[in-house]
């Protein structure tokens, strides 16, 4: 990126794809909440995914901005309307049956740890940025053993809206206190993150791991496979 050279006071993450892995423990986490289903309401793993898939549409068109439309909550009392069963009996252990497996499996990406900590050592500040509830982001951030390096988190719950709106990335520096250009930004979309935040005057890096990414997309920013391969 282009620009005068500024040292980097902060460092700002996107939490989901970019610390660990989503997809994989989303499918992990998926195979889990069938089972319950299964077990406890003799709904076979088709039909049941093709209802949540109903639910989750609902719900995102309901609440066109902010935490909720990705609330794993309102997704199962959703799918419990449509299958005519009484959400207060299932819904939590849905939602447990979900997001506990999920938070077992998690691990950081591969130098994640190396690099927070070098941060810290550093006196580089940090912060999470993300989309989701607040809840269950402090319970993978604890999860992932990385509490005690985390300076500050900002969630669209307590903003009201969601990246690449200017308000999530100027709420993160507010509590980090410091100059957009004195804050580099990582986030696994280009979009929502990336662009937001470079938008913001951050300086962002688009992390990808291991995703085939083709060469025309996000042409001239910074792409990183390994955080290993980040120096400050």
């Amino acid at each position: 990126m282009k620009g005068e050279q500024v040292m980097i006071k902060a460092v700002i993450f996107d939490i989901d794809g970019t610390l660990y892995d989503y997809h994989e423990n989303d499918i992990i986490a998926m195979q889990s909440l069938c089972k319950f289903v299964k077990d406890k309401l003799n709904i076979d793993e088709e039909l049941f995914l093709k209802i949540y898939d109903e639910a989750k549409t609902i719900v995102k068109t309901r609440l066109t901005e902010g935490s909720g439309q990705h609330s794993r909550m309102l997704f199962c009392q959703t799918a419990l309307e449509l299958m005519n069963k009484n959400p207060f009996l299932y819904a939590t252990d849905m939602y447990e049956a979900y997001w506990g497996e999920f938070l077992k499996h998690m691990k950081l990406y591969d130098g994640a740890l190396e690099f927070l900590q070098n941060l810290k050592a550093q006196n580089i500040k940090t912060a999470v940025c993300t989309d989701m509830t607040a809840h269950i982001q402090y319970r993978k951030i604890q999860q992932l053993g990385i509490a005690d390096l985390i300076d500050a988190i900002v969630t669209s719950e307590e903003t009201g809206l969601e990246k690449p709106s200017p308000a999530m990335f100027e709420l993160a520096l507010k509590k980090l206190n410091v100059k957009a250009k004195e804050a580099a930004y990582f986030g696994d979309s280009l979009e929502r993150d990336v662009k937001g935040a470079e938008n913001c005057g951050l300086k962002p890096f688009w992390f990808i791991d291991s995703r085939k990414v083709d060469d025309s997309e996000g042409v001239g920013y910074t792409r990183v496979k390994s955080y290993r391969d980040v120096k400050f």
